[in-house]
């Protein structure tokens, strides 16, 4: 229980103030995400490394052995191969939602998609992981996914009409855009949206897995004195092997990449460390909810995490004074649908039924004791 509220103070406070750092990054480094995401990828690696290595017992410094390096790995717990697919479709779903906007794809359109990713999850787990949803489940996840989208777009609308900066103007509504860039655009959209469903679910089947294997080889960890320090926490090992593994892919375009660095502006640099250290904080919240929840339960987390980053913002700037019907009525249903979704019984899997309720203990039904009284008589 302790690691899933660390979890969500990571997910609630650094996702907020890494979304805060980044905004303030673009502004004056415009054009550069690639980059950003290179140097956030790097330093998430290198800072989470010290987690998956110990100091060598004395007894394990051979004498005579040529290495003298003080430090050894820990047993690693998540199979090669899941951890280089993991990186790959991480680096993939990144690199594939900032593509998209170099396609004339509207950041409100962008932030359109990323919003419906509950009800893509939700879909997801019903196709590959067997999961069942009630009806009043799904009916609440679709009243957040809309309300996040018309709070969205009803924004943009807005800065747009005021010629804010907020959000950047729509290029789809420009009538000199060849029409092909914009239809490629919304189908690198769909396919993220879709890959990071898969993302999420593939994450949860490394952390079921993990576990499986290590119950199976419960036995002799438990009969090891050195069962506790010669492992790093599964979350961790995921965190820094999916983001170590990938750095070598953001090499595939150099030239893009090296000119992004040299447009940073020298001023930005302190908030780029700070944006960093706020990536750690954020994605380490994520991967522990990703090993201690379900995919739908991470989502669902991120999800209300972007809606309550726009509720303090309407609040905290007074924004509610202008507020029209329509984000009224989107924030509050989407807030009382996020709320109510945690009373809400879960449904059962298609190939488990549910347990029927068992009677107390010497205590039995009158049909029950008809029976027992009618059998004895047929015997007399």
């Amino acid at each position: 229980m302790a690691d899933v509220v660390l979890g969500l103070g990571s997910v609630f406070c650094g996702c907020q103030a890494n979304v805060f750092l980044l905004e303030l990054i673009l502004k004056g480094s415009p054009d550069t995400l690639y980059a950003l995401t290179c140097v956030q990828y790097v330093c998430i690696a290198f800072l989470s490394l010290p987690v998956l290595l110990r100091l060598k017992e004395p007894h394990e410094n051979i004498e005579g052995s040529s290495s003298m390096w003080p430090l050894r790995w820990r047993r690693r717990r998540i199979p090669q191969r899941n951890s280089i697919m993991l990186a790959a479709m991480a680096w993939s779903v990144s690199v594939a939602n900032n593509i998209a906007l170099n396609f004339d794809v509207s950041v409100p359109l962008h932030a359109t998609f990323r919003s419906s990713s509950l009800m893509v999850n939700m879909l997801a787990g019903y196709l590959f992981l067997n999961k069942r949803f009630t009806l009043p489940q799904v009916l609440c996840a679709l009243s957040i996914c809309v309300g996040l989208i018309a709070l969205t777009l009803e924004r943009s609308r807005k800065a747009n009409a005021k010629g804010g900066s907020e959000f950047h103007s729509d290029p789809l509504s420009t009538p000199s855009m060849p029409t092909w860039r914009g239809t490629l655009g919304i189908a690198i959209l769909v396919c993220t949206a879709f890959c990071t469903a898969g993302l999420g679910v593939f994450q949860e089947y490394v952390f079921r897995d993990a576990c499986k294997r290590e119950a199976e080889r419960g036995v002799r960890l438990t009969t090891s004195a050195q069962a506790d320090d010669d492992v790093s926490p599964m979350w961790a090992e995921a965190l820094c092997t999916s983001h170590l593994y990938a750095i070598p892919l953001f090499f595939l375009h150099p030239s893009e990449l090296f000119l992004e660095l040299a447009n940073i502006h020298s001023g930005s640099r302190l908030h780029v460390l700070l944006n960093c250290l706020t990536q750690l904080v954020c994605i380490a919240g994520v991967f522990i909810m990703s090993q201690r929840t379900s995919a739908f339960t991470l989502t669902l987390t991120l999800t209300l995490r972007k809606l309550a980053t726009i509720t303090i913002s309407i609040f905290y700037f007074g924004h509610y004074r202008t507020m029209t019907v329509v984000e009224w009525v989107a924030m509050v249903g989407a807030l009382a649908a996020g709320t109510a979704y945690a009373f809400l019984p879960k449904a059962h899997p298609a190939n488990e039924a549910p347990r029927p309720a068992t009677a107390p203990r010497g205590a039995r039904s009158a049909s029950a004791r008809r029976r027992t009284a009618v059998a004895s008589r047929s015997h007399e």
